[in-house]
């Protein structure tokens, strides 16, 4: 008897159902499906279940707290972790794995002040005291209701040289924050020290000593103002503020280096003696401390100070960069002849190149040993580094010996060699300029000043220095206009190019536009108002010159910029009484030749 088989099993011999058998029975099935069914049929097991239903709320409850956990939750625990890392690395003296956990912490949430307040504690670290204070700009910038941070950033400016910063920063801390900031107190105490303001300086300091107790943070910097007191209870105070932290491992050599200078400006003898045999056998005693220690010794105890100098001439002895070295701190203490005396024991073949050569051409000199000097440069080879210098003290020894040859061809060797290396050039001339060689500094000066780049600027710099000392006009109108074609867009490079053109009489157009450019992008500027009103003045404008000073006429008594261009603009417009009252209070020294001869002329009757 034959079984009927199922729909879906073939006959025997068949592999597979006829295609539009199989069609026909997905289309049969298809037909048969009814959402409209299984969803009553899930309403009659939702109503039915009770334990169904509580399972699926369940269900979406995690799914929702997972959802919140991975948008919400996820990225604050990176950020907190990224922070915590980075705070433990940086306890541990693991800077290299704080800065990563820092750069990870910057990508999770650069909004937050956090990482950038620990990227300037590694900065501050690593003596990158501008990165430091950068960092800390923006950090507050992050958080500007937080006091700590705009002090934090005050701190890492001033100590980065950014005083304007500084004091920036503290204006946004509040009054009564930086009141009861001992690190506030102690930044206006640096702030006032710096400006001589040595009774606010002490105030601070104080107030900051009164909220954090005695700690060597507050009484090292108040002892250093002390110092000053013309009260004699108060400097005494500020002896033993810097006394009893001389033996502290992180403040002592501050304090001992403080007294030490006090005394040596003083001159007094015991503590001269006392404080450079401290500090030399303190672990924070550096390389430039030597120097000072010596030359307490020196003058407190000859005898102590031979004794030690032998000591150190043995040590010193070891290599020629701590020869080298011995021989500097002698020539800068005024004890070059004890030099010379050493050079005589020392190895000869040491002296024949750098840096004994150069350390030893120094004491020579120092001590006019002409013929020693001589000895010295000639006929040796100090290395492409160095030889500049050996021409350049070879040059002296020969002017001074008379040796007009000699001291020719030096000459012509070294200003060649200024127009192959500038860098040497503008070392060799500021050499020069110190021994008085001025002629030749300056003609060296003006050979790097022809060239390009920063190093044009910086001879060029040298010579406006050298120009105002000498009070020269010309001079300073050649530099100022040079600079204004490296510079054209700087505006006090400008402002000068144009005062000084207008003074000696040349390119009175261009000057006269170059300051009216500067006047109308500065109008309030009294510096850039003086200088196009003389420009107007020296091309006999005198009428239109007084008219642009007369808004600014009442700032001319307090300051000299406009009491000059004011005080000649009313005398060139027949007012000389009141021009003279003006021009009378201006200090001499503190004008060219040319700009006094000029004063002179315009008030001659």
């Amino acid at each position: 008897m034959n079984k009927p088989r199922p729909d879906w099993e073939l006959p025997p011999g068949q592999s597979s159902l006829p295609a539009t058998s199989r069609w026909s029975r997905w289309r049969a099935r298809l037909a048969a499906f009814h959402l409209r069914d299984y969803w009553w049929h899930l309403l009659d097991r939702w109503e039915s279940h009770r334990s169904f239903r509580l399972w699926l709320y369940g269900s979406l409850t995690v799914l929702l707290l997972a959802a919140g956990a991975v948008l919400w939750g996820y990225p604050r625990w990176t950020k907190r972790n990224s922070v915590r890392l980075a705070h433990q690395w940086l306890a541990s003296g693991h800077y290299k794995y704080a800065v990563e956990a820092v750069e990870e912490a910057m990508l999770v949430a650069p909004e937050s002040p956090e990482p950038w307040t620990i990227a300037a504690d590694l900065a501050r670290i690593g003596k990158q005291q501008e990165r430091a204070a950068e960092y800390a700009r923006h950090a507050a910038a992050l958080a500007p209701e937080n006091p700590a941070l705009q002090i934090a950033w005050a701190a890492d400016a001033l100590r980065a040289g950014l005083r304007a910063d500084a004091e920036l920063a503290l204006g946004r801390a509040g009054t009564e924050q930086l009141a009861a900031s001992p690190d506030a107190q102690r930044i206006l105490g640096e702030l006032a020290r710096r400006d001589g303001r040595l009774t606010a300086a002490k105030n601070h300091f104080e107030a900051a000593l009164a909220l954090d107790g005695p700690v060597a943070v507050d009484e090292v910097p108040l002892g250093v103002v002390l110092l000053n007191a013309t009260n004699a209870a108060e400097r005494r105070r500020g002896l033993l503020l810097l006394t009893k932290w001389t033996d502290d491992r992180e403040w002592g050599a501050t304090a001992l280096r403080t007294l030490l200078q006090d005394a040596l400006l003083r001159n007094e003898r015991a503590p001269l003696l006392k404080w450079a045999e401290a500090l030399r056998a303190n672990p924070g005693c550096t390389l430039a401390d030597m120097g000072n220690c010596l030359l307490a010794l020196s003058r407190a105890d000859e005898t102590r100070f031979a004794t030690v100098l032998a000591a150190m001439e043995k040590d010193h002895a070891a290599t020629p960069k701590a020869a080298a070295q011995l021989i500097s701190w002698l020539n800068q203490i005024g004890r070059s002849a004890e030099a010379v005396r050493w050079l005589a024991v020392l190895p000869a073949a040491g002296l024949q190149r750098p840096p004994v050569a150069v350390a030893a051409a120094e004491a020579l000199r120092l001590t006019a040993d002409w013929p020693g000097l001589q000895a010295l440069t000639q006929k040796k080879d100090w290395g492409q580094e160095a030889d500049f210098l050996r021409w350049a003290y070879g040059f002296q020894a020969a002017r001074m010996l008379g040796d007009t040859a000699q001291a020719d061809d030096l000459w012509r060797t070294l200003y060649s060699h200024a127009q192959l290396n500038s860098v040497h050039a503008l070392f060799a001339a500021s050499t020069l300029y110190s021994w008085g060689r001025v002629t030749e500094a300056e003609a060296i000066w003006w050979r790097t000043a022809n060239q390009e780049g920063q190093i044009a600027i910086d001879a060029l710099g040298s010579l406006a220095r050298h120009y105002q000392v000498t009070r020269d006009a010309d001079g300073q109108y050649r530099v100022f206009r040079q600079l204004h074609l490296l510079q054209p867009g700087n505006p006090e490079v400008g402002n000068n190019f144009a005062f000084f053109a207008a003074l000696t009489s040349r390119e009175q157009r261009q000057a006269e536009q170059v300051a009216r450019a500067n006047l109308e992008r500065d109008p309030r500027n009294p510096v850039y108002v003086a200088t196009c009103a003389f420009t107007l003045l020296m091309q006999n404008k005198a009428a239109e010159s007084l008219a642009l000073l007369k808004p600014m006429a009442g700032e001319a008594p307090k300051s000299p910029v406009l009491a000059f261009a004011y005080g000649l603009a009313l005398a060139n417009n027949g007012r000389k009484t009141e021009a003279r009252a003006l021009l009378s209070g201006l200090p001499p020294d503190s004008l060219t030749t040319q700009e006094v001869e000029l004063i002179r002329t315009t008030l001659a009757d």
